[in-house]
C-alpha cells in the first residue's frame, strides 16, 4: 500500500463516545472495548504520522437545538434526546488521544448523520489528497462505519476496515458485520498489518 494515496478516516472519536463521561460510552461499552479500540487507534496513528498518509476526522456535531434532526424516531432522535454531540459542549470534542495529534489531523466538518460523505466535503479533500485507500477506523461500527465504507466503495475507493480499531454495540454484532457484511466490500484487516503496510 502506498501511503501518498491511502487516508485513515476516523469516526466518532469524540467524548460522547470515548471520553471517561461520555453521554453514549455506554452504548459501545462492552467490557473494554470502546477503551482498546482507542488505544489501538493511537498506537497506529503513532505508527504512522511520519509517512505520507492522511489522516482525517469527521465528527459528528449538532446545533444547540438539533434542529438538523428532522426524523422522529431512530438513533438520531435517541442522540437529540440525550443530549449528545452537541455543539459547543465538551461531548462534541474530539477525545484527547486522538486530539493529541493536533496538525498532523485533517478535520472535515458538517457530518450530521451516519455517512461522512453527506454534506461534508469529504470527497473533495480525498480527491485533493490523491487518494485511492480509504481506511475506517471509529464507531459505530454497523452504523456510521457501515454507512461510510459502504459510500467509500460506491465512489470508487479501495476500502479496509481495521477489525480492532472499530467499536460495535455488542461482540455479536461487531463478529457480524466483520465476518459477513464488511467482506461484501471491504478488506478486513488490523492496525498492525497496516501499520507494516505503510512503513
Amino acid at each position: 500500500m502506498n501511503a501518498k494515496d491511502t487516508a485513515l478516516i476516523l469516526i466518532g472519536f469524540q467524548n460522547d463516545y470515548f471520553g471517561c463521561e461520555g453521554v453514549l460510552k455506554s452504548v459501545i461499552e462492552n467490557g473494554d472495548s470502546a477503551n482498546l479500540v482507542l488505544r489501538n487507534t493511537i498506537s497506529l496513528i503513532d505508527s504512522i504520522k511520519h509517512t505520507d498518509v492522511s489522516i482525517i476526522s469527521t465528527p459528528i456535531i449538532f446545533s444547540s437545538d438539533y434542529s438538523e434532526i428532522l426524523q422522529s424516531d431512530g438513533i438520531l432522535t435517541a442522540i437529540k434526546e440525550s443530549g449528545a454531540f452537541k455543539e459547543g459542549t465538551p461531548g462534541a470534542e474530539t477525545v484527547d488521544g486522538i486530539k493529541s495529534f493536533g496538525d498532523r489531523l485533517i478535520e472535515i466538518p458538517g457530518k450530521r448523520g451516519f455517512n461522512a460523505f453527506v454534506q461534508t466535503d469529504l470527497d473533495g479533500v480525498l480527491a485533493e489528497q490523491g487518494v485511492k485507500n480509504v481506511i475506517f477506523a471509529g464507531a459505530v461500527t454497523s452504523i456510521c462505519i457501515d454507512s461510510t465504507a459502504r459510500a467509500a466503495y460506491e465512489f470508487g475507493y479501495r476500502v479496509f476496515i481495521l477489525e480492532d480499531c472499530t467499536a460495535a454495540r455488542t461482540d455479536s454484532e461487531q463478529e457480524f458485520f466483520c465476518g459477513v457484511v464488511f467482506p461484501t466490500y471491504a478488506t478486513l484487516t488490523n492496525a498492525e498489518t497496516i501499520a507494516n503496510s505503510l512503513n
